[in-house]
């Protein structure tokens, strides 16, 4: 794959990226619905967020911040002019937040390193936040490379945990088939919780 800022246009157009995102925030809906709670009147950060695939889900019930370090991604998003909805490519800042929910949808595998970020957006919750995110699981003790992508259990543990949030959730969160293949797409949730 070229950059992320290459995969911006037509991104949206993807049906698999579609359903990805359909999927996620059904799976979000229903772990909230489990805690009683609802992202109705939220502040939430969506972090990497690309051209806004769970953003657009948020609004217009939730004020969002969606992030990521693509412009074109942003570029894209922000022609969408969607409501409630701060697009941007800044990284975060000392006033942004308090959130009460941040997610992170197919990001963090990419990240260079996922525990200081994971601790820098857990300090942007508010007590009782909560922080969702969707990775590939990659199987205990094989190495990461290009072919074996994405995170182990024990990693999203660790880093959740490394970041002082309570463990809520780690768990496959759907499972989709990919049109004409014998794979599926079947990401893990971490879902961390900041105590309070």
């Amino acid at each position: 794959m070229g950059s992320w800022d290459d995969a911006a246009v037509g991104w949206d157009e993807d049906p698999m990226v579609c359903a990805y995102a359909d999927a996620a925030f059904a799976s979000l809906e229903r772990l909230l619905e489990k805690r009683g709670v609802t992202h109705a009147g939220a502040r939430v950060l969506d972090f990497g967020c690309g051209p806004g695939q769970l953003s657009a889900r948020f609004r217009p019930a939730a004020a969002v911040l969606a992030i990521d370090a693509a412009p074109k991604m942003i570029e894209v998003l922000r022609a969408k002019a969607l409501p409630n909805v701060d697009a941007r490519t800044a990284p975060l800042g000392e006033n942004d937040g308090p959130f009460d929910l941040a997610v992170a949808s197919s990001v963090c595998a990419f990240l260079p390193d996922y525990p200081a970020t994971l601790r820098t957006l857990a300090a942007t919750l508010s007590p009782g936040g909560l922080f969702v995110q969707w990775d590939w699981e990659r199987p205990p003790g094989e190495t990461r490379t290009e072919e074996s992508f994405g995170l182990t259990r024990r990693e999203i543990e660790d880093a959740l945990r490394g970041a002082e949030l309570e463990l809520v959730a780690l768990e496959q969160a759907f499972s989709l088939a990919v049109p004409g293949s014998e794979t599926r797409m079947e990401p893990l949730m971490g879902v961390g919780r900041r105590p309070g």
